[in-house]
């Protein structure tokens, strides 16, 4: 081009759309140079884009000159008015004449002004050729986003055109329905299905805000969080669906991953319900889980893993004592085993650590307790004693999966399968090297990497940043305020349980909860009730779930049980509601959670899931949530204790219309009754956010006499169904 810009090999065009001299010019099947004409052999490059892209970055940008540099001015910014410039980028007068953009071309201004834009923000609308140019505008709605998200509606073709504003109509809406907050249906059918009210197509159901994430065409990596219940998963099957149908095209495939066993299964159910069942879209969709997928992966490469719980257990205690004569460490060795297996689950092999220098110098953000350089040396000579003992005797423990599957893609080991795109859910559980092995399997480009997640539902250790790991989303990352999933009064007591916490949000800062857009349904408030002992708990949700099928039509398949500790409650749950109900412990195979039943689960297996009614049972403190470890230190016990939060925060925020929390009373330790009271967290909660109830609805516990006769009573009867159980 220095020698000739108008040769014919470069495909030499005028844009009739930007300002006068704009020219471009073809690189490649991708790339587009766009430049400016000066003199009849002098050019100054302005930009270089995709194809499409640069035509219409060129269309909506001036190029001017500040302090001897090429600026470019977004024409956005001042509206589709005329530019004049005394000293244009090349001398002289620049102008452009105003022009309607495409976007909105067929509908008048007074279309526009009637659904809320601004006077003054018309000619930035004005100019726009498409909606993903609508985001350069969205700030200009700071403080009034329900304008935004109507334009945002019409220009995806949601809602029919504006018509002038019935004035009687729209106060009846907004005093009885909920106005502009109201949630439009795309058709009749999706309509029918919210009346019909099943649970699977209500988890589909997108906003417009949502719609607009799935659709985007992203340049690079793509990250959507938000609060819970804001539909980051949606938006994410949705996205599969989308990017499916281009991957086909291509005779590719779209890899979808989680960290937890049971979403896989969930996300399989709900994309038949949204794809239909082996369709060749379908068909170009893999979903699973990390250490699925990893160990396909090591199999095609001659590696099969063999993981032992019981064995890898012994080999660290093996380790750890094995050292401990090595190293004067008292303050390091003193600590409970779980710490040294937690450090190289997320630590060491979490972050992908292979020598000790590397982990001499590491930061351990996320892990709360700091280590001097002894210990550390103490506790990377434990790791390789460890990891030994595990090589000698050919096992692996769940960590190897990914790290060993990281090498061989650094090795150039071919994938199993040629993936266009990864959209993984969950990612605030992802491992430093899991990142990694997610950046290596697809080739960076456009739509490459989905990423979703909250650092709010964090339930492990993190301690890195996306970009450190050359993943960049600067940009491309989108934050989703709007709950759809709870009512009001669900959310506004699990936000105040984590309102001021700071989390990791993995681009290089910590920030504040951010206060959600509550949705516009409202229900009873959540209800916390106190009981003499875990049976009285369960006997009572069960007569509470008699009552809501009889009284209020609630369906047992729609209701779930909660609990930190399996042990009692799983077995309670079995025990006590076995003859009134079918009973299905939430597994890995979705007819467990869509299918006849009710259903009872822990917290860490309850994410991504969402019941009608929901009971948190043993919300008792130091018991249950959160259980004491008075092995921390301040640093970790601090640390412990917020993911603990958490975790809770993740049980509250499944239920959708009711949520019931239970705590005992109290228990027995060495033949005398100890008082407990509920969970620490909860005390925090303002008392108009939750209703707390003792004994009022359930067994008469209003004395010590009549806590006793019920005990009595309820032991009783476990003792007479243990004895028809074992008859039988």
């Amino acid at each position: 081009m220095q020698e000739d810009p108008w040769a014919k090999e470069f495909h030499p065009e005028k844009i009739k759309q930007a300002e006068e001299g704009i020219y471009s010019s073809r690189v490649d099947e991708k790339y587009r140079i766009i430049w400016k004409h000066i003199k009849p052999t002098d050019v100054v490059f302005c930009l270089v884009d995709n194809h499409d892209e640069a035509y219409a970055r060129a269309a909506r940008k001036t190029f001017v000159l500040q302090d001897g540099m090429v600026k470019l001015g977004d024409v956005l910014e001042i509206g589709a008015r005329v530019i004049e410039q005394e000293k244009g980028l090349f001398g002289g007068v620049q102008k452009r004449e105003s022009r309607y953009g495409l976007l909105f071309v067929t509908h008048k201004d007074d279309e526009l002004l009637g659904m809320g834009v601004p006077e003054d923000v018309l000619p930035n609308i004005r100019a726009l050729d498409n909606v993903n140019q609508l985001e350069i505008v969205e700030r200009l709605f700071t403080g009034n986003e329900e304008v935004y998200n109507r334009l945002l509606e019409l220009a995806l073709d949601l809602i029919d055109r504006p018509t002038a504003p019935d004035k009687t109509l729209a106060k009846s809406l907004e005093r009885y329905q909920g106005g502009d907050a109201l949630y439009r249906f795309v058709d009749t059918e999706e309509f029918q299905r919210a009346l019909e009210g099943d649970l699977a197509d209500w988890m589909l159901f997108l906003a417009p805000t949502q719609r607009y994430l799935v659709f985007r065409e992203f340049n690079g990596p793509a990250r959507v969080k938000g609060i819970a219940g804001s539909g980051k998963t949606v938006v994410a099957l949705h996205r599969i669906k989308y990017l499916a149908r281009k991957a086909h095209e291509k005779e590719r495939k779209v890899l979808f991953l989680t960290y937890g066993n049971r979403l896989p299964g969930v996300s399989e159910h709900l994309l038949v319900r949204l794809m239909g069942d082996h369709t060749p879209a379908r068909n170009a969709v893999e979903c699973t889980t990390l250490h699925k997928w990893c160990r396909r992966y090591l199999s095609s490469a001659g590696l099969f893993p063999n993981v032992n719980k019981d064995f890898n257990q012994g080999a660290l205690s093996q380790a750890i004592e094995q050292t401990r004569k090595q190293f004067n460490t008292p303050s390091l060795f003193s600590r409970p085993e779980t710490f040294f297996q937690d450090e190289i689950k997320y630590v060491i092999k979490g972050r992908n650590v292979r020598t000790e220098d590397e982990y001499l110098a590491l930061e351990r953000s996320g892990r709360g307790t700091a280590l001097q350089t002894i210990e550390r040396k103490a506790m990377f000579a434990v790791y390789q004693r460890y990891q030994q003992t595990l090589t000698e005797n050919r096992m692996w423990d769940w960590e190897d999966f990914l790290v060993r599957s990281l090498a061989l893609c650094e090795q150039g080991h071919p994938f199993p399968e040629n993936y266009a795109h990864i959209i993984a859910d969950e990612i605030q559980d992802f491992t430093e090297a899991t990142m990694r092995l997610l950046r290596a399997i697809v080739p960076a480009g456009p739509n490459d990497l989905f990423l979703v997640g909250d650092g709010l539902q964090r339930i492990y250790p993190g301690g890195y940043s996306m970009s450190r790991v050359g993943i960049e989303v600067i940009g491309r990352s989108t934050l989703l305020r709007k709950n759809y999933r709870n009512t009001q009064e669900i959310l506004r007591a699990a936000h105040a349980l984590i309102k001021g916490t700071k989390v990791d949000d993995l681009e290089d800062t910590s920030e504040e909860i951010p206060e959600p857009e509550y949705s516009v349904r409202r229900g009873p408030l959540p209800v916390l009730k106190g009981f003499s002992s875990p049976p009285a708990e369960i006997q009572w949700v069960f007569q509470e779930i008699q009552r809501l099928q009889t009284q209020d039509g609630i369906q047992p398949k729609d209701v779930v049980f909660v609990y930190r500790m399996s042990n009692p409650y799983k077995d309670l749950i079995n025990q006590i509601g076995m003859n009134s109900f079918q009973i299905q412990e939430i597994q890995d195979n979705p007819n467990t959670i869509f299918g006849p039943g009710i259903k009872h689960t822990t917290f860490h297996s309850i994410k991504g899931l969402e019941f009608k009614v929901v009971f948190v049972v043993g919300v008792t403190d130091g018991q249950f949530v959160p259980r004491d470890d008075w092995t921390l230190d301040d640093a970790a016990l601090e640390e412990y204790l917020s993911r603990e939060r958490q975790l809770l925060y993740v049980a509250m925020t499944r239920a959708r219309d009711r949520l019931t929390l239970t705590r005992c009373k109290n228990r027995v330790r060495y033949g005398k009754k100890i008082p407990q009271n509920p969970s620490r967290f909860l005390e925090e909660l303002p008392k108009e956010v939750i209703m707390t109830r003792y004994g009022s609805e359930g067994p008469d516990l209003s004395s010590p006499e009549a806590e006793k006769k019920h005990e009595e009573k309820v032991m009783g009867f476990l003792s007479q169904l243990r004895k028809n159980l074992e008859s039988s």
